[in-house]
């Protein structure tokens, strides 16, 4: 079996040239020589796979990748060590490691494919080691943790299309969320005027709004503190703070809200719309602190315009619990629109796209992912009906690491996606205050230390080739 390469984000060209180009003027990422990448698998029937944090939505991941009948489980690795005992009848043959530096170096030529399951701050420092590897990369939303790291792995995941790329944006496959990017491209409610999404998010799943906190403790057995901390700088262990699950609201470790869920949400409007880089951004919030973001923000990221839309157009991201007026987004006031959803405002109405179906306590679906539409009068739009078959995410990276399917959410795409997100992220660090974005420095203009977020640094020692400013 050959690998295949990858399709290239749809959307006007000069954008994408565009985003290249401007990877490029940080200085080319340094590239392995060709022979010295690593080798396509001497492929027999199966593709051998190293899982690199288990616990939560690891596992999960770790679930639907091993269901395939193509892959083999070869490494499983997480920080805390109770994974091990707890997997280990599921997995009997997968060797453990708690260091991914060291699985990956111990069994570089065992392993053909990475999935990465970790905070979002690890995620590029090991996503671009395996690339640099020549293995097959699977990583969780979001992609990077800065900008510049997103910029990377975008434009190495472009310049080696051999390397099968896809970010865990599993929703993506879903019948009808691919629906609703279907409708965006044909034009349905024609060019894009703006986009707001909105998630409830934190909604206690992990703290925000709070500073620092102070003290210190013994890490228990099982964890390896070291490890967590990972790229980020130093700071003591706490109990029942970071980890597990506890880390994203702070700045060090994940992306807030918009981290979490911006990629869930917003990735087929901003493809539909064929959107670059974010020319400008404001955050307006109340309650960011020196560590953590606030608990509910408003981001308002404005692009240049492109032939999907009107003219320069806005991206508008709330969370916490705030969202829009129905009648600020021209639909009906009797229509619900839900916690976790977007609309897409255009030239001939607006269009309301859920994340999720509902479910009642029966098990039942009450209200479909597929797409709702209104004209300006607030009259139903009839939308086109796609026979679209279903698609499992997971598998269908699995299928591209064996040459039978193209996944749409590679990192060419996902980085620029996930840029963007990174940019309304820092925003809220320097909240209510109009910023514009340097997409060639990448910085905020007249905001020098923006450059320590944007283009974070790495803890001495966790350096990585291809990551550094």
């Amino acid at each position: 079996m050959r690998h295949r390469a990858l399709t290239r984000p749809s959307g006007p060209s000069l954008t994408r040239r565009s985003f290249l180009r401007g990877a490029a003027s940080l200085a080319a990422v340094p590239l392995l020589p060709r022979l010295a990448m690593g080798r396509a698998p001497a492929w027999n029937s199966r593709l051998r796979l190293a899982k690199i944090g288990v616990g939560g939505m690891g596992e999960t991941d770790l679930g639907h990748l091993a269901a395939h009948p193509g892959v083999s489980i070869a490494a499983l690795c997480d920080i805390d060590a109770r994974g091990k005992q707890a997997l280990a009848g599921k997995y009997p043959d997968a060797v453990w490691f708690a260091d991914w530096r060291e699985l990956l170096a111990k069994l570089g030529d065992r392993v053909d494919a990475v999935c990465i399951s970790t905070p979002d701050h690890m995620h590029a420092p090991i996503a671009m080691t395996a690339m640099r590897m020549g293995k097959h990369v699977y990583c969780q939303k979001p992609l990077g943790h800065s900008a510049l790291e997103n910029r990377r792995l975008a434009a190495f995941a472009s310049a080696h299309p051999d390397v099968v790329t896809q970010m865990g944006t599993q929703r993506s496959a879903m019948i009808g969320r691919r629906h609703q990017l279907q409708l965006l491209r044909e034009g349905a409610i024609g060019r894009f005027k703006s986009i707001h999404a909105w998630s409830d998010r934190p909604a206690g799943w992990w703290p925000q709004g709070q500073p620092r906190p102070q003290g210190s403790a013994t890490p228990p057995e099982w964890l390896s503190w070291d490890l967590f901390l990972g790229v980020a700088p130093e700071r003591p262990f706490l109990p029942d703070r970071y980890t597990p699950f506890k880390w994203r609201g702070t700045y060090d470790f994940g992306g807030g809200a918009l981290g979490d869920m911006g990629c869930h949400i917003l990735d087929y409007p901003f493809l539909a719309a064929g959107l670059g880089l974010p020319t400008a951004v404001r955050c307006d919030a109340t309650d960011a602190t020196d560590d953590e973001y606030p608990t509910k923000e408003t981001i308002r990221l404005r692009y240049a315009a492109t032939p999907q839309t009107v003219g320069p157009i806005e991206v508008v991201w709330y969370d916490g619990g705030l969202r829009p007026s129905n009648a600020a987004l021209g639909i009906p006031d009797d229509v619900d629109i839900r916690s976790n959803a977007v609309v897409v405002v255009g030239e001939k109405g607006s269009m309301l796209c859920p994340l999720d179906p509902e479910w009642d306590k029966d098990g039942k679906q009450i209200k479909s992912d597929a797409p709702q539409a209104w004209d300006p009068s607030g009259k139903p739009m009839a939308l086109k009906l796609y026979a679209l078959n279903k698609r499992d995410h997971w598998h269908h990276w699995v299928d591209g690491c064996m040459g039978k399917a193209n996944p749409e959410a590679h990192f060419a795409f996902a980085g620029l996606l996930c840029e963007s997100l990174s940019v309304g992220a820092a925003a809220s660090q320097f909240a209510n205050r109009d910023l514009s974005y340097d997409a060639k420095a990448l910085l905020f203009t007249g905001v020098p230390e923006s450059k320590a977020i944007l283009q974070k640094p790495y803890r001495k020692g966790w350096e990585v080739e291809g990551l550094q400013a």
